[in-house]
C-alpha cells in the first residue's frame, strides 16, 4: 500500500514506533519491532528475527476482523510487512484486562483460586475484567502530559512498581495496589490514589470501555474456537480520536494474550516469560500470524420461512454475517415449490443456516423442510402463542409428533427461536458468539 509517507516520530515504546503521517496529523503509521519484552525490566529484552512482522500481521488480521463484527478500533489499513496505518488518538493511560480463566497475576492476587497441578485452570462463566493505571519507570502522566505521581519503591526489585491495579473503578477516586498482592495483605495497599478525571478524556465512561473490551473479547474467543485454540486474557488499550469517538488502539498481537491449544499448550509470549526457547517462542509467534488468517466472519443466514404473508415476521438483530431471508410459501400447498427453493438457498450459502418456519394452523412446513436439510429448522406456531388472535394450542401437536429422520424442533416464544438461531451460528460465526455470550453473561452482572 502506498500514499501514506512517515514524518517526524511522534512516540517510541519497547516495541513499536509512532510516526506522523506526512500532510495529515489525523493519522499515525505504527511501526513494529524485533524487541520482546517481560517483567517490565529492559535488561531481559532480546531480539527475535521476525518479530515485528509476525507481530503486525497478527494485528492487521486481529483488528481487520474485529471491524467487521462492528467493534470501533483505531486501526484502518496495512501498509507493509512490518507497519500499519491508524487513527491518532488520545491514548488513555489504562491497561484494560479480561480474563476468561484465573491464571497469572491474577492467582497472586486471588491464591485461592489456584489448581492443583494438571488440573485445567478455573474458568469465569462472566469475563472478569480489570484495569490498572498505566505507568513508565514508576511515572504515572496524566491526560495533560505531565508527571502527576510516582509510584513507591518494590521491595522485591528494587524499582519502582509500574502499572498499579486499581481495585474499584466505580469508586469516585481510584485507591492503587500492587499488581501481585492481594487486597487483603498490608503489601498490596500502596497509599496513593488518582482522579478518574486526570485519566479519563471528558465523554468517557469505565461503563462504555468495559463494554467494548467484553465485546472484543468475545469475538475474539469465538474465533480462535473455531480453530480449536483458547483465549485465556488478553490485555488492550483505548484512544479516543479527534471525534471523541472511543476506539479499541495501540496494537493485539502475541503480546497482547495468552492463547493456548485444545491441551492447554502455551502459543504466545508466556513462553518468553516462561524462559522457554527463543527458537520455540519464534515458532509460535510464526504459527499465530499464519493462524490469524483463518480469523473470519462467515456468510450464513436465518431463514425466515412464512406460510403466509399475514403470518407475522420475527425481529432479528443485524450481525455481521448474518443475512436475513424472507420467504412466504405454504408447506402445505405449494410443497414442490418450497423444496425447489430450498435448494436454491442451500446453495447461496455454503456455510450454512437456521431455518425458522413460522406457521399458522396444522403445521406441514416444519417436517417438510426438516426431512430434507440437515440445517436446524425450527417451528414457531404462532396459533399457539399467547398472544395470537387465532389462539389455538392444539395446534403445536402437529409440531410435536414427528415421524423418524425428522429431526424437527418447535419453540412456542418467537424471541425464543430467534435466539436458539443465533446459537446455532454462533459455533461458526464469532460475531453471532459475541451477541449471544455477551447477553448471556450479563444476566450475572
Amino acid at each position: 500500500m502506498t500514499g501514506f509517507k512517515k514524518a517526524e516520530i511522534l512516540a517510541e515504546g519497547k516495541t513499536k514506533a509512532l510516526y506522523l503521517v506526512e500532510g495529515n496529523d489525523h493519522l499515525l503509521i505504527i511501526k513494529s519491532k524485533n524487541d520482546i519484552t517481560k517483567n517490565d525490566n529492559p535488561d531481559e529484552t532480546k531480539q527475535m528475527d521476525s518479530k515485528a512482522k509476525f507481530s503486525t500481521a497478527t494485528t492487521c488480521l486481529v483488528f481487520e476482523l474485529l471491524k467487521k463484527a462492528g467493534i470501533p478500533v483505531a486501526y484502518e489499513i496495512q501498509l507493509s510487512e512490518t507497519e500499519f496505518l491508524a487513527w491518532n488518538c488520545q491514548m488513555i493511560p489504562l491497561e484494560v484486562i479480561m480474563r476468561r480463566y484465573a491464571v497469572g497475576s491474577y492467582l497472586k492476587r486471588f491464591p485461592n483460586l489456584e489448581k492443583k497441578k494438571g488440573e485445567p485452570p478455573h474458568r469465569f462463566h462472566r469475563l472478569i475484567f480489570e484495569l490498572f493505571l498505566k505507568t513508565t519507570g514508576g511515572k504515572f502522566i496524566n491526560k495533560d502530559g505531565n508527571v502527576s505521581m510516582e509510584m513507591p519503591i518494590d521491595s522485591e526489585n528494587g524499582r519502582p512498581i509500574d502499572d498499579p491495579f486499581i481495585a474499584d473503578p466505580c469508586y469516585p477516586h481510584w485507591y492503587l495496589h500492587h499488581p501481585k498482592y492481594p487486597l487483603w495483605d498490608s503489601r498490596s495497599i500502596l497509599d496513593r490514589n488518582v482522579s478518574p478525571a486526570s485519566v479519563l478524556p471528558k465523554g468517557v465512561t469505565v461503563k462504555k470501555i468495559e463494554e467494548i473490551a467484553r465485546k472484543t473479547f468475545l469475538v475474539l474467543e469465538g474465533a480462535w474456537a473455531q480453530l480449536g485454540l483458547r483465549l485465556i486474557d488478553f490485555k488492550i488499550e483505548f484512544g479516543v480520536d479527534t471525534d471523541g469517538n472511543l476506539l479499541v488502539a495501540d496494537v493485539i498481537d502475541n503480546d497482547s494474550w495468552r492463547l493456548r491449544d485444545a491441551d492447554w499448550n502455551e502459543l504466545s509470549k508466556q513462553l518468553f516469560r516462561d524462559n522457554a526457547d527463543m527458537g520455540q517462542v519464534a515458532d509460535k509467534y510464526a504459527l499465530v500470524a499464519r493462524l490469524a488468517e483463518q480469523l473470519r466472519i462467515p456468510n450464513q443466514t436465518i431463514v425466515v420461512w412464512r406460510g403466509s404473508k399475514d403470518d407475522p415476521p420475527l425481529e432479528i438483530p443485524t450481525i455481521a454475517g448474518v443475512n436475513i431471508e424472507d420467504v412466504i410459501l405454504s408447506g402445505h400447498k405449494s410443497t414442490q415449490k418450497s423444496l425447489v427453493h430450498l435448494e436454491k438457498i442451500l446453495t447461496k450459502f455454503p456455510e450454512g443456516g437456521v431455518i425458522l418456519a413460522c406457521v399458522g394452523m396444522s403445521d406441514g412446513l416444519g417436517p417438510v423442510l426438516a426431512a430434507r436439510t440437515s440445517w436446524p429448522v425450527i417451528v414457531v406456531p404462532l396459533t399457539a402463542d399467547k398472544d395470537s388472535k387465532d389462539k389455538f394450542m392444539e395446534d403445536v401437536w402437529s409440531s410435536l409428533r414427528m415421524p423418524s429422520n425428522v429431526p424437527l424442533a418447535t419453540i412456542l416464544k418467537k424471541k425464543n427461536a430467534v435466539l436458539m438461531a443465533l446459537n446455532f451460528l454462533a459455533q461458526k460465526n464469532p460475531a453471532a458468539y459475541m451477541h449471544r455470550q455477551y447477553a448471556i453473561e450479563e444476566l450475572d452482572e
